[in-house]
């Protein structure tokens, strides 16, 4: 099966993708040239590119590498597949994470975008998060977890006057926003700002007008979100806050 063993000898390395996807998209080039828009070295790079050769997508003439009309043809399923596959393990991790019995919502099919946190970016969740803080103008927010990540994005939101509101697990409270509750009292007098704590906060939530983003947490750390502005994802996220909302201990009205 010779489409079977290209596609393993293409997908054992992201550097032969990435040449690959540079020669389809820009043209011809040697190995010099490709280590200048691929990050890997030189070494790597040109194996790469005798895999390529090899397999039969890529072909060369005085050490100026083509695509082949082969990879023309079967590139884009290639990658297809791929972006695919990512997309399902980013949903597995939410999943894996998440308490599905939490929100009704059928976050197998629904559809949306999950984003997990990797050794190479422990920080994609949280970034997802802060991008959908970004000129929001009404926020509610469930919170297992208070982090001096979100204080900036927070301020600014403050600053720009936006509606929050804020439902945070009670020892979080305690550990974190208790030490900086003459600030949040300060910020309630230059924006509509509510906070109540509640004693089990499992899963985040934040609604940004009308996005959504759902946070997966172990051991206090968020390993996955999954965002969706689907009008029936959407209420289901509004109905779920307004339940812990009702449930919670005001701190600031």
């Amino acid at each position: 099966m010779e489409g079977f063993e290209t596609l393993r000898e293409l997908t054992r390395s992201p550097v032969r993708l990435d040449v690959l996807r540079h020669l389809l998209d820009y043209g011809p080039a040697n190995a010099t040239e490709l280590t200048d828009h691929v990050d890997a070295s030189r070494r790597t790079v040109s194996r790469a590119l005798d895999v390529l050769e090899n397999e039969g997508l890529a072909t060369s003439n005085s050490r100026t590498y083509s695509a082949t009309t082969y990879a023309e043809l079967t590139a884009s399923d290639v990658f297809e597949l791929i972006e695919q596959i990512e997309s399902r393990r980013d949903r597995a991790a939410f999943l894996n994470a998440f308490p599905r019995d939490a929100v009704d919502v059928d976050f197998e099919t629904v559809s949306g975008t999950a984003t997990r946190r990797l050794s190479v970016q422990p920080h994609g969740p949280v970034s997802n998060v802060i991008d959908t803080l970004t000129d929001a103008t009404s926020i509610r927010v469930l919170a297992p977890i208070a982090s001096p990540l979100y204080v900036r994005p927070f301020a600014e939101r403050v600053r720009d006057g936006a509606d929050i509101e804020a439902v945070v697990d009670a020892t979080a409270y305690e550990e974190f926003c208790g030490k900086l509750h003459a600030g949040i009292r300060l910020a309630a007098t230059l924006a509509d700002i509510s906070l109540a704590v509640h004693d089990d906060v499992g899963f985040g939530l934040i609604i940004c007008d009308e996005q959504v983003v759902f946070g997966a947490y172990e051991d206090g750390i968020l390993q996955a979100t999954f965002s969706t502005a689907e009008p029936a994802v959407v209420n289901a996220a509004k109905e779920t806050y307004q339940k812990n909302r009702g449930t919670a201990t005001p701190v600031i009205e």
